[in-house]
């Protein structure tokens, strides 16, 4: 199958900044010029693509023809060499080319004959070097690659000023596919399972990121789980026999403390928590000597307002609890309150986000005595997961974790897909590289990114073949991204794929984002194209580009589906209001077929399904 690339895309991009750039010139390159005005001492004004320039010339020649010439200095001044007699005017490529490698006694292959008439055609410099390496590619290509799309491989990598080497073309190549991430690191995965070769903490380490990768929406799924544990051990009416095995079960994973009982299954702990976190003001609450209690008090109380995970009601029912007379378990009574609200919005706000950055799942693990840092509130959900995963056997947490999966699908929105694709892109590790100067702590957190993890594997030369193939493809895709993620100039180009994989449903999202950047170094918000490419079940191929002119939206959805014109107008007005929430203008949103567009040879390959039901996640 062929792969689908950026290239259509991307040159419609780039077509109008192309022809303003100045092309460098080096020493031994062969380019085509036309003599537009001869001046003395063998001087002209050569016209060579887009651009002009004065260069001396070896001989003297005549103003109107075309030749192809060497670069023979181009510092002080350009020097050029004639290559070939005057050309034609009529002169086919393919005469072009055959004249040209006659004159730099170049090979005639089918191979060089396509290099050359493609260098021709773009009116790139290029030297006997550079032939000679991209024949040698040419040779290689896999059997389902055309010739058109390894050229435009090249070009990218010769623009970029990389190396013309085998492994620098896949990499460049796999960057540019829009397959999605899923199949490959499925593979990798495989691969590590049945491999006997990989030292076992370092195995071990790579399985668990995968998938981690794999279900991004793991940890609200497992917050929803324990809110719904919690309220069920809090409420007395529940039977004894439900309520007895959850709590011992949760205290032997030590979600819960050893003195969790039936009678009191959330008790008081010491342990410090995240800043800010409910854990914490409950601690510091408890802290305050008795001079400071008032103070303390009111603090909470200011803190409990302003928390955005809450409604109105659960406010008022924690405030309720804080009178400044010092009554009997009042920080039991309060943690108790406390523990009940985020229990329940760990099940109804579950994508909500205070001020810290904090969900109310993070508040809840908080106040169990299991919030000390991000990592330990990741690991208490992850027990959460592990409970639900190895108790198929019983009947009320099946239910349970139905539920909570049921609970996260009605909630998804903009948020959910932020948290899945934010936890995806910081478990594959992309870019680790320019973070390697960074801080300890931040340094530490690379140590469980699976780019690092895969180039510590690689390192080791013991491992299978199997595995070595599966992971310079998963490297290899990553690194193209990253490569092909570039600037020229104030223009950006940002690359990303994020496989998204949740709750047995699968999407390949691709994303293409070219804007600008101002004088500060910040994105231009003002300006910017981004392209989604995505397979859904029942819309099937689909394209989304959204361009952004002076702070006004337009929207194109490429589909070949007539009827999606009607649905796309349903949603109009609330998209329009939700950008002009943000300061955009929204000038319309269009719905036409690849065929109008003549987009078809974009998408000749298919990204992976995914399923919602018959319902397509709205973007």
């Amino acid at each position: 199958m062929t792969s689908t690339s950026f290239s259509t895309i991307q040159s419609q991009l780039t077509s109008g900044v192309t022809s303003q750039s100045q092309t460098p010139m080096k020493e031994g390159q062969v380019i085509h010029g036309t003599i537009k005005k001869l001046y003395p001492n063998q001087t002209a004004e050569v016209q060579i693509g887009n651009q002009k320039v004065i260069a001396k010339l070896e001989t003297p020649l005549k103003a109107g023809d075309s030749h192809f010439f060497q670069v023979e200095k181009s510092a002080p001044e350009l020097q050029l060499k004639v290559v070939t007699g005057p050309l034609t005017q009529g002169n086919t490529l393919v005469q072009q080319g055959q004249q040209l490698l006659q004159a730099m006694n170049l090979p005639k292959t089918t191979e060089m004959q396509a290099a050359i008439q493609f260098f021709l055609k773009q009116q790139l410099p290029v030297s006997k070097e550079t032939l000679m390496q991209v024949e040698q590619l040419l040779k290689q290509l896999p059997k389902d690659m055309t010739m058109k799309a390894a050229l435009e491989t090249i070009q990218k990598i010769i623009d970029m000023k990389l190396p013309l080497t085998n492994s620098m073309f896949q990499t460049v190549l796999s960057g540019k596919s829009t397959d999605g991430l899923h199949n490959i690191l499925q593979n990798l995965q495989f691969q590590l399972q049945q491999d006997q070769t990989v030292e076992p903490a370092l195995k071990n380490n790579l399985l668990q990121n995968l998938q981690k990768i794999a279900e991004p929406f793991n940890g609200p799924v497992a917050g929803a789980i324990l809110g719904k544990q919690i309220e069920t051990l809090q409420n007395q009416q529940q039977p004894i026999s439900s309520r007895l095995p959850m709590l011992q079960t949760l205290k032997d994973y030590s979600v819960l403390p050893a003195t969790a009982s039936l009678a009191n299954p959330t008790p008081l702990t010491n342990q410090q928590s995240i800043v800010n976190s409910a854990g914490d003001q409950l601690l510091k609450l408890g802290q305050a000597v008795p001079a400071e209690k008032r103070t303390a008090l009111e603090q909470f109380r200011n803190w409990v307002i302003q928390q955005p995970t809450l409604t109105a009601n659960q406010k008022s029912e924690v405030i309720a609890l804080l009178k400044s007379d010092n009554q009997p378990n009042q920080l039991q009574v309060i943690n108790n309150a406390l523990t009940k609200v985020f229990a329940e919005q760990s099940q109804q706000a579950i994508f909500t986000k205070d001020m810290n950055g904090l969900t109310p799942k993070d508040h809840l693990v908080s106040l169990l005595g299991k919030g000390g840092s991000v990592e330990s509130i990741a690991q208490t959900l992850q027990q959460i997961t592990d409970i639900s995963k190895n108790s198929t056997s019983s009947i009320v947490l099946t239910q349970t974790l139905v539920q909570s999966e049921q609970q996260v699908m009605q909630q998804l929105d903009g948020k959910a897909f932020e948290h899945a694709m934010k936890e995806v892109l910081k478990s594959l590790g992309f870019g680790y590289e320019a973070k390697l100067g960074a801080n300890s702590d931040e340094i530490r957190q690379l140590a469980t990114q699976l780019k690092p993890q895969i180039v510590e594997l690689l390192q080791n030369q013991t491992i299978s073949s199997a595995v070595r193939e599966s992971a310079e493809v998963v490297l290899g895709r990553m690194n193209g991204l990253q490569i092909l993620s570039n600037e020229n100039g104030p223009q950006h180009q940002l690359l990303m794929q994020v496989p998204l994989e949740f709750l047995g449903k699968k999407m390949d999202a691709t994303l293409e984002w070219n804007g600008r950047m101002k004088e500060d170094g910040k994105i231009d918000s003002e300006f910017a194209r981004i392209m989604f490419y995505l397979q859904l079940d029942t819309l099937e191929e689909t394209v989304v580009d959204m361009q952004v002119q002076n702070r006004v939206v337009s929207i194109t959805l490429y589909n070949n589906d007539t009827q999606l014109v009607s649905f796309a107008n349903k949603f109009k007005e609330t998209l329009k209001a939700g950008l002009s929430s943000v300061g955009y203008q929204l000038s319309g949103v269009f719905v036409k077929t690849f065929e109008e567009q003549k987009m078809t040879s974009v998408l000749k390959s298919k990204p992976k399904t995914f399923d919602m039901q018959g319902v397509d996640i709205r973007i």
